[in-house]
C-alpha cells in the first residue's frame, strides 16, 4: 500500500553536520573485572559453555577446533602470547590474539562469581592484549539490549516499580552510548561505569522496562545526553559545572543544571544548610534511608583517619597544603566548610589542628578524607558538630536530679568528639534514583520523571543519516511507543542537503511519493495514527543515484501536549 503524507509541518532552517550526531550504538564492550572488582588485567581465565564453543585467533582469522559442552578451556598469556589448554591439556600455544569466545547459549567464566553465582555471559567474550601487552582484557561483547539487563537491575531495585525503571533504562542506554573508557572497551562492569553482572542480572520488571524503552533516549541538541545519575537527593541536586567542572567529564552539559523538590531554595549560608538538614520531609527521597544521616568520630578517631586518608589523597593533588604523614594530626580543632555549591555540598574544606591546617578541594576527596568504619561518606552535604564536653546524669536521686559536667585537664582544651549532620547519598548531578522511585510512586510516567531531573530535554529516537551505499540495506529505526504515555509522535526529516526523494515505510506502510516533503528544509510529520502500542520500525530506503554526495538525517520525538 502506497500512501502520500500530506500534514506536513515547515520548521526553522538550522545548520546540520552530520558528524555531531553520535551512532545509535547496537553493541557494547563491556571488561570484566576480577572478583573483587579492583583489576581488568588478566593472565589467565577459564571459559565453558553448556554447548559447543567457538573459538577464533583473530589475528588470523583462524577458527579453532570447537570445543565440545561443559569442557574447560583455560587460556594463559606468557611472553605477550595466548596458549590454550582444553581440559588440562595444552592444545595450541604462541598465539597471537585477539581471542574471540562465542556459543549459541551463554558463556561461563570459571572461577568467578556475580551476585553469588558462577558468572555467565550472553554475547561474546573476546580476550584482547591489555596496554601493556603482558596481560589481557576479558571484554563481553553483547548487544545493548541486553547489556542493559545486566545493569538495570543493579543499578535500580525491581521495588522502585516500572516507570522508576523505565527512566532508569533510559539514562543507562544514554551513558553507554556516550561511552568509551579505552580503544579495546566502552565501559567496565563496576561503579566506576555501571554495575553490570551479565546473566545473573535479569529480572522480569527491570526486563519489561528495557524492552519498553527500546531506541528511546534522552537528547539535548540533537545528542545524547550524559545521563548521571545517582542513588539520593537531600531534596537539591546540583549543577554539572560546580561539581564537575574541573575535567572529570569533558564538553558543556546544560542539561544537568540544580533542580529543587518542593519548595526548597538554594543554600546560601552556613545556617540555612543547617536548617535544611535538620528538615525531615523537604524533599522526594524521604523512603531513603540516606536522606538524612549522622556519623559520630571521637577526635582521636578522626584524626587517626585523617593521618591515613590525607596522605592518600595529598598524592592525588587535592591536599594542600601536602600532608605526608611526617608530622600526625593532633589537637584537631574544626572543621569547616570553605566553598559550598547551592544545594549545601562542600567543594572546599579546611581542616584545622594544632599540628597543621590543610584544604581539601573536590567534593569526592572530602567524602573520602571522612572515612567512616573504612566506608566514605554518603555526600559532602553536611555540617560538623563538636562536642566540647561530655555530659551524664548521676545515678537517680530524689533529692538531687543534677546534672554532672566532667572537667579535663589542659590536655581536653580541643572538642572531644565530631558529629556529621547530612543528607543525600552520591555526586548529587542528574537524576536521584530513589526521587525516580517517589515520583514514579504518585503516577508520573517516565518522560516526566527524566524531565524533572534533566532540563530542556526531548525524548526521542536517535538521529539517524539515511545516504547511498553500495550495499541494498536500508536504514531502519526501532522503537516501542505507548499510547499511555505519549498523545503524539512526530518523525522529524531534515533535508538541508536538498535530497530529492526518500522513500520510507512506517511499519507495512509504505510512503514513496516524498517529493513535496523533500522540497522543504526541516519537516515536521505527526505519525501517531500509524503506530501501534509495542515495537515500532521505520525504514528509509538508501538514497538514488542522482543524490550523489547528499543525505538526510530523521528522527522520531515523542510529545504529550497535557503534560509537556
Amino acid at each position: 500500500m502506497k500512501i502520500k503524507l500530506l500534514l506536513v509541518l515547515v520548521l526553522s532552517l538550522f545548520l546540520i553536520n552530520r558528524e555531531v550526531f553520535a551512532n545509535e550504538k547496537q553493541v557494547v564492550r563491556v571488561a570484566i573485572s576480577n572478583q573483587s572488582f579492583s583489576n581488568y588485567e588478566h593472565q589467565n581465565v577459564k571459559i565453558s559453555s553448556i554447548d559447543t564453543m567457538r573459538i577464533v585467533d583473530m589475528s588470523q582469522a583462524i577458527q579453532i577446533e570447537p570445543v565440545e559442552e561443559g569442557k574447560i578451556v583455560e587460556i594463559q598469556m606468557i611472553d605477550s602470547l595466548f596458549n590454550i589448554y582444553i581440559d588440562g591439556e595444552l592444545k595450541y600455544e604462541k598465539l597471537n590474539g585477539p581471542l574471540l569466545f562465542s556459543s549459541n547459549k551463554e558463556l561461563q567464566i570459571v572461577e568467578l562469581d556475580r551476585k553469588g553465582k558462577p558468572a555467565k555471559y550472553l554475547g561474546m567474550l573476546e580476550l584482547k592484549h591489555s596496554k601493556n601487552n603482558i596481560a589481557f582484557n576479558i571484554i563481553n561483547v553483547i548487544d545493548m539490549q541486553n547489556y542493559l539487563r545486566g545493569v538495570v537491575s543493579n543499578e535500580m531495585p525491581a521495588s522502585f516499580g516500572l516507570e522508576a525503571l523505565k527512566a532508569q533504562a533510559i539514562a543507562a542506554r544514554n551513558y553507554a552510548t556516550n561511552a568509551q573508557i579505552n580503544s579495546n572497551y566502552d565501559v567496565v562492569d563496576s561503579t566506576a561505569s555501571q554495575v553490570y553482572y551479565g546473566l545473573n542480572s535479569y529480572k522480569e520488571i527491570p526486563d519489561l522496562a528495557i524492552e519498553q524503552t527500546k531506541g528511546i533516549y534522552a537528547l539535548y541538541d540533537e545528542k545524547p545526553i550524559t545521563a548521571l545519575y545517582f542513588s539520593t537527593s537531600p531534596g537539591i541536586t546540583d549543577d554539572w559545572d560546580d561539581v564537575f567542572g574541573n575535567g572529570v567529564y569533558s564538553g558543556k552539559h546544560p542539561y544537568l543544571k540544580a533542580r529543587y523538590d518542593l519548595d526548597n531554595k538554594p543554600l546560601k549560608n552556613e545556617k540555612e544548610v543547617e536548617e535544611f538538614l535538620k528538615g525531615k520531609d523537604n524533599g522526594l527521597d524521604i523512603k531513603s534511608p540516606k536522606f538524612r544521616w549522622e556519623f559520630e568520630f571521637s577526635r582521636v578517631e578522626l584524626e587517626e583517619v585523617l593521618h591515613s586518608t590525607l596522605q592518600q589523597q595529598s598524592k592525588l593533588g587535592f591536599v594542600s597544603p601536602n600532608y605526608d604523614g611526617d608530622i600526625k594530626i593532633e589537637g584537631l580543632k574544626e572543621i569547616k566548610a570553605t566553598k559550598r555549591t547551592q544545594s549545601g555540598k562542600i567543594i572546599e574544606a579546611e581542616i584545622i589542628s594544632k599540628t597543621g591546617d590543610y584544604k581539601i578541594k573536590s567534593q569526592l576527596a572530602i567524602r573520602r578524607i571522612f572515612k567512616k568504619n573504612g566506608s566514605m561518606l554518603p555526600s559532602t552535604i553536611f555540617f560538623v558538630e563538636p562536642s566540647r564536653k561530655e555530659e551524664a546524669l548521676l545515678d537517680e536521686n530524689e533529692d538531687s536530679g543534677l546534672i554532672k559536667i566532667f572537667d579535663f585537664s589542659a590536655d581536653d582544651k580541643y572538642p572531644k568528639s565530631f558529629k556529621f549532620i547530612g543528607g543525600g547519598f552520591g555526586h548529587g548531578v542528574g537524576m536521584s534514583q530513589y526521587g525516580a522511585y517517589s515520583l514514579a510512586s504518585s503516577g508520573k510516567k517516565y518522560p516526566e520523571i527524566l524531565n524533572h531531573y534533566y532540563s530542556d530535554i526531548k525524548i526521542s529516537t536517535m538521529p539517524k543519516v539515511v545516504e547511498q551505499t553500495l550495499y541494498d540495506m536500508n536504514f531502519k529505526t526501532e522503537f516501542y511507543f505507548e499510547p499511555s504515555v505519549y498523545d503524539k509522535a512526530f518523525l522529524y526529516i531534515n533535508n538541508t542537503r536538498g535530497v530529492s526523494e526518500f522513500p520510507f515505510k512506517i511499519n507495512d506502510i509504505e510512503f514513496s511519493e516524498t517529493a513535496h516533503i523533500a522540497s522543504k528544509k526541516v519537516v515536521k510529520i505527526n505519525i501517531t495514527d500509524y503506530l501501534k502500542e509495542g515495537l515500532n520500525i521505520i525504514d528509509f530506503a538508501p538514497l538514488a543515484h542522482n543524490n550523489k554526495g547528499r543525505y538526510i538525517i530523521y528522527r522520531v520525538e515523542f510529545e504529550n501536549e497535557q503534560r509537556d
